[in-house]
């Protein structure tokens, strides 16, 4: 099942400048760019709404670190074990997905300037 996604659509008079100018590149070529960008954008939204929280959770893994040697209780241990765990799958799952943007970012912008000098000659 494909997940919904908000996308940004242009139609082809969106891509008109004036009269007198029509694009150079395709309709689809230009949703493509448009539909990165979004999802792009989306992201770094996310993100800024998710750095302060970010930032505290080494302050607070630190206080939960040293809370274990009191913990007198086996299921109150059970918790903090899924807590983490359940945090480590997160942190994990975010840390897979931002490699392998970026390593697709770095080959794009790699592919762009190649593609830049093509045409220069």
């Amino acid at each position: 099942m494909e997940r919904k996604r908000m996308r940004a659509r242009i139609t082809e008079e969106d891509l008109r400048l004036s009269e007198r100018v029509e694009p150079k590149e395709s309709f689809e070529t230009w949703q493509k760019v448009i539909d990165a960008a979004w999802d792009m954008t989306i992201v770094a939204v996310a993100y800024n709404d998710m750095r302060i929280p970010l930032k505290r959770v080494p302050e607070t893994l630190e206080s939960l670190e040293s809370t274990i040697s009191s913990v007198t209780d086996e299921k109150t241990l059970d918790v903090i074990e899924e807590e983490v765990k359940t945090g480590i799958r997160h942190f994990s799952d975010i840390l897979e997905g931002a490699r392998d943007s970026r390593e697709r970012m770095d080959r794009i912008l790699r592919a762009t300037w190649n593609r830049r000098v093509q045409l220069k000659t």
